[in-house]
């Protein structure tokens, strides 16, 4: 499909705030039956990422490695979220993940909240500065708390199925690799999980 000047126009990024302001009805409907038409690109957004960067003399950046986001290992973390307005009431569930390694995201740290199933980026700079710095105080024990709660593993985030592993809220290979203590549960707690049928 050819498109007319004023088409063209509407598309074009250096003239499309001065053509909204100047559009009445028809224009708009006629650009949005325009857009319609336009081959489909994917609309899925990466999570915002948090990268520390430091300007060079020559104008270069390179990744802080000392950066909060950067000491902040990947995982799924349960903490009081200290950034609402309650903060002693307000528990939450994050995840964080660094972009793949020969990837335009290499070197960048993502931030999410978890809701139900979903995850959705946490965007503002300084809200992602003080929820890591939160995890950073106990991160292994922020893992822990997630898996508890949901009942996956606060590393790799699949389904906790082991005895042990639910009442420490990590997998037994995960746990392995952290180096978190697999403790004896006690006698309450087996009782638990004989009541909810995970342990003979």
């Amino acid at each position: 499909m050819k498109l007319t000047e004023d088409q063209g126009l509407i598309l074009d990024e250096d003239k499309q705030l001065a053509n909204l302001v100047r559009m009445n009805k028809g224009q708009a409907s006629e650009a949005i039956e325009l857009l319609k038409q336009l081959p489909k690109k994917p609309t899925a957004i990466p999570d915002t990422p948090v990268q520390a960067v430091e300007t060079d003399a020559d104008g270069s950046t390179k990744v802080d490695t000392e950066s909060v986001a950067e000491k902040v290992p990947n995982g799924y973390f349960f903490i009081v979220d200290p950034t609402e307005k309650d903060p002693e009431k307000v528990e939450k569930f994050f995840r964080v993940n660094r972009g793949k390694e020969g990837t335009r995201w290499e070197g960048y740290v993502f931030l999410s909240a978890q809701a139900s199933d979903d995850f959705y980026p946490v965007k503002d700079p300084g809200r992602r500065e003080v929820i890591f710095q939160e995890i950073l105080k106990d991160p292994t024990n922020a893992m822990n708390q997630y898996g508890l709660r949901i009942g996956r593993c606060g590393v790799c985030n699949r389904t906790l199925t082991d005895r042990h592993s639910i009442l420490r809220g990590i997998g037994p290979i995960c746990a392995a690799r952290l180096e978190v203590e697999a403790a004896a549960p006690t006698e309450d707690q087996l009782d638990i999980l004989r009541r909810l049928g995970l342990h003979d």
